[in-house]
């Protein structure tokens, strides 16, 4: 059974990691609030399986459509933006959920390289995404952006270094 907050008709919104766990959730509970969406994930398999789910819920009046996208990647950020707005002329909501947990070890053993991707997607990836929806929603006079951390930024988390550092950000 959905919970009842508000409704979300009319509205478009564009999930990041929604393929599964916590973002796919978010992505249900917005449809059965009566929003359409766009939704994004790194891996083409479970983001299928998510958009199959989610069409299985909709009404005639909402739609949700699709991409693959690692928001490390600007070029495809802009794509999935310019895909939603070309469809609907809009975007209220922007969540910002994609993240990876990034290397696991002692600090001093991990690869730079993976603390950088780490950034890349939990830190630049959020903002990026932000700085582009941002102009769309001045121009409309409204908006949201949910940005989501995760437990790194509040506990710690032995061996996660660049995770927690990520999410501190």
């Amino acid at each position: 059974m959905p919970v009842q907050c508000c409704s979300l008709a009319g509205k478009t919104a564009i999930i990041t990691g929604a393929s599964e766990g916590l973002g796919f959730e978010i992505a249900r509970q917005f449809v059965l609030q009566g929003a359409s969406l766009f939704i994004c994930s790194r891996g083409k398999t479970k983001l299928g399986l998510a958009e199959s789910k989610l069409k299985e819920i909709v009404d005639e009046s909402q739609s949700v459509s699709s991409m693959v996208v690692d928001i490390s990647d600007s070029n495809r950020c802009d794509e999935l933006i310019n895909s939603a707005v070309d469809r609907h002329q809009k975007i209220d909501i922007l969540v910002n959920n994609a993240g990876v947990y990034g290397p696991f070890g002692e600090v001093n053993q991990e690869n730079w390289n993976d603390w950088i991707q780490t950034f890349q997607i939990n830190v630049f990836g959020s903002v990026y995404m932000s700085s582009r929806v941002v102009p769309i929603m001045k121009k409309n006079l409204k908006g949201k952006i949910i940005q989501l951390s995760g437990g790194g930024a509040t506990n710690p988390l032995p061996f996660i270094s660049a995770y927690a550092c990520s999410k501190t950000s």
